[in-house]
C-alpha cells in the first residue's frame, strides 16, 4: 500500500534530505584517485552520525556499511572495500539516512578523470533524473516516471536495467510503489500519482546491454552482465500540490 506523507511528515523528511545531500555532496568531493571506497564509506557514516541522524543502510538485514559503493561495472550494491579508485573510474555512491523517524535515499555518479564517451554517458543519466523528476506531479501515473527515464536514456543508446527498481521511501527504506526505468504494460494501470507520495526515483542504465548478475560470493554486488560501465542517479522526491520537491537537492526546491 502506497503511504501518503502529510505536510509535516514531508517537511521533516525535507531535513533528513538536507543531511543526506550535505553527505553525499562531500563524499563525492573526497572521492579522489588513490583513496579506498572503505575510507569513503567511513567518512559518509562519521558525517551521517555527526549530524544526529543513522546510515538507513545499517537498518537493512545483513548489511554492515553506511553506503554502497559502485565501481565500474558495478550496478547496485557495490561494499566498500579496500580497493583504491584509479584515473578513469566510475563511482556510483549510494546513500540513505534515518532522522527522526524517515528515510531519504539517494545516489550519484561521478568519474575519476573522463573520457568524452562517459562525460556524456554520465551526463545523460543527469538528464534523465530530471526529467523523470518533472513527471511526479499530481494526475500523471507512476508508469509516466519509467516512460520518461526510459526514452531519455534509450534515446541515447544505453540501456536500462529491468531487475532493478526505484520506490516509496519513508517510514521504511523500500515502500510502495517500485518505480522501473521502464515501462510495463499500460501508463494508465501504473499507480496514480498523488500529493502526498515520497519517491525514490532512481535512474539505473548501463552503456552496454540491460542484463546484470551477481558478482562476486557477497550476495549484494550486482554488475552488468557484459562488464561495460553502469550509472546511477537517484533522489528522494516529495509530490505536492504545487509539483515535485526536490527533498534531497542543497534547498530542496522545486524542480
Amino acid at each position: 500500500m502506497i503511504q501518503i506523507k502529510t505536510p509535516a511528515e514531508i517537511s521533516t523528511m525535507a531535513e533528513g534530505g538536507k543531511i543526506l545531500s550535505d553527505v553525499l555532496q562531500k563524499t563525492l568531493r573526497k572521492a579522489v584517485p588513490g583513496i579506498t571506497t572503505a575510507d569513503l564509506d567511513k567518512y559518509a557514516e562519521n558525517l551521517i552520525r555527526a549530524a544526529g541522524a543513522k546510515p538507513s543502510f545499517k537498518m537493512e538485514k545483513g548489511y554492515h556499511f553506511a553506503t554502497c559503493m559502485s565501481v565500474n561495472d558495478v550496478v547496485v550494491h557495490g561494499l566498500p572495500r579496500e580497493y583504491r579508485l584509479k584515473e578513469g573510474d566510475i563511482l556510483g555512491v549510494d546513500a540513505g539516512v534515518y532522522y527522526r523517524g524517515f528515510h531519504t535515499d539517494a545516489s550519484w555518479s561521478i568519474a575519476m578523470g573522463a573520457s568524452k564517451e562517459t562525460v556524456k554517458f554520465l551526463k545523460k543519466g543527469e538528464e534523465a533524473l530530471e526529467k523523470a523528476i518533472a513527471q511526479c506531479r499530481v494526475g500523471g501515473h507512476v508508469g509516466d516516471i519509467s516512460k520518461a527515464i526510459q526514452e531519455t536514456v534509450e534515446g541515447a543508446g544505453y540501456s536500462c536495467v529491468r531487475q532493478l527498481v526505484g520506490h516509496g521511501v519513508g517510514r521504511k527504506l523500500h515502500e510502495d510503489p517500485e518505480i522501473p526505468c521502464f515501462v510495463r504494460g499500460k501508463i494508465e494501470n501504473t499507480p496514480p500519482i498523488r500529493a502526498g507520495m515520497v519517491f525514490a526515483v532512481e535512474v539505473i542504465y548501463n552503456r552496454g546491454q540491460p542484463q546484470v548478475i551477481y558478482a562476486g560470493d557477497d550476495g549484494w554486488t550486482i554488475a552488468t552482465r557484459d562488464g561495460l560501465p553502469s550509472g546511477l542517479f537517484e533522489h528522494t522526491v516529495a509530490v505536492t500540490d504545487a509539483g515535485p520537491v526536490v527533498l534531497t537537492a542543497p534547498d530542496s526546491s522545486p524542480l
